[in-house]
Formats: C-alpha cells, structure tokens, sequence
C-alpha cells in the first residue's frame, strides 16, 4: 500500500482480547507498520501474561517497529522485584498480584523476564510529535523528571504534540492549555503540531481501547472497540 503508518495503543493492562480486536479494526500490518505501546501491559486485567507474549512475540518479529514505552505499572513491577518492602507493597497495592499469578498460571515467573521490561525506554520522539507513558511539563521529554513521564496528570501542555495514556477517560480528549474536547472517532483529520492527545479510555475498567493511526501525509483517525471486563 505504500503508506508508512504509526499505530498507538496504550494502556491494555492485560485486555489481550481488545488489543488484537483494535489491531485487526486498525488493518495492523506487521510487516509495514510502526506500532508504539504508551505503557501500562500488566496489572489489573484478566490477561496478562497472554498479553505480555503478544507483544514479546510482536517486539521479536518487527523489531525497531515495535516501541514499547515503559509505564509506572511496569516501573512499579521492576521496582518490587529490585528492592521488596515497600515497592512490592506499592505495587501490589495496584493489583501486582494479579500479574505475579498470571505468569505462574502459565507456568512461568514475571522475574524471568525482568530485564525485557527493563528494556522499555520512557519515551518515543518524532519530528512530529513525541509519546509518554502520563505527561510532559517541558515539551523535550529528555528534560522531564521519570516521575512526570510516567505518573504525571497534568493536561496544562501547549508545546510540541505528545501522545498520552495512563489517566483514563470516558473518550480520547485533545488538551491545548486550559482548553480541551473530545476527539470524533474514526474521521480523518489533520494532526496537530501542539497539545496533548489522551487515549486511555479505561478499557481494563469497562469502558473501551482506543488506538490511534497517524498516516505519513499528516492525517490522522482515532478509532476504538468495547471492552470485555464486566464492570
């Protein structure tokens, strides 16, 4: 086809399922396409470690295509698993359990794979737009604390456009300063040069995936699929 194209998804929390209904809805093209993750793999869902081999067998087989940008989900992880106490109590807090026994269902341990997480970058730049796992305060993600990138919920943004997850809302919003709307699903339309785009819209709590397709001439459509965790 000849379009180079960017697919994000964020936020999938182990909601295997929806990722691959997204992914098919969005005409995914392994092959071709540039597909980033904002974070947020494990925890809560009720899939994890299928999720988690998804995107290992993706990232395996696409390479450089394949950005998967760490959140404070896996932060936390790889904080339990590094220093115990406290961490791990964080992160169980935020359902870390629910990965631990994932991964032993399937005959596996999560610390088998630590260093696979530990590989995930905080941040993804283009010349077009960059992509974090929360927020920014300063628009070059490189001279933002890891605390902002990865926890941050600040929406008061009006530099160089950044692609979001982690605060979940009912639709994907459109942040410029103190103004904000809703982002009309699947219509094509130009990208923004500033602002912040949110696209969790809660799928782990009921709600649905939103995923994102940017096309190389500047135009780009939001699209989504109902989540199948009972609310």
């Amino acid at each position: 086809m000849g379009d180079n194209r960017t697919l994000i998804i964020t936020d999938l929390h182990g909601c295997c399922d929806e990722c691959r209904q997204l992914l098919d809805k969005m005409g995914f093209r392994e092959e071709e396409d540039l597909l980033i993750n904002l974070g947020d793999t494990i925890d809560r869902g009720p899939a994890i470690y299928e999720t988690f081999e998804y995107l290992h067998g993706l990232k395996e087989r696409m390479g450089d295509r394949c950005v998967l940008i760490r959140g404070n989900h896996e932060q936390m992880m790889l904080d339990a698993a590094a220093y115990g106490g406290r961490d791990r109590d964080l992160w169980y807090y935020n359902s870390g359990e629910k990965t631990v026994f994932s991964f032993i269902h399937n005959k596996h341990k999560y610390q088998e794979y630590l260093a696979w997480y530990e590989e995930m970058p905080y941040y993804y730049v283009t010349d077009r737009f960059s992509c974090v796992h929360a927020s920014l305060s300063d628009p070059d993600p490189a001279r933002n604390e890891i605390e902002t990138l990865i926890w941050g919920r600040d929406t008061h943004y009006e530099g160089k456009l950044v692609m979001t997850g982690h605060t979940p809302y009912r639709v994907p919003i459109y942040f410029h300063g103190d103004h904000y709307g809703r982002i009309q699903e699947d219509v094509w339309t130009v990208l923004p040069e500033t602002g912040m785009i949110a696209l969790d819209t809660g799928c782990v709590y009921g709600n649905r995936l939103t995923g994102m397709i940017i096309r190389e001439d500047g135009t780009f459509m939001v699209t989504s699929v109902p989540s199948g965790v009972s609310k």
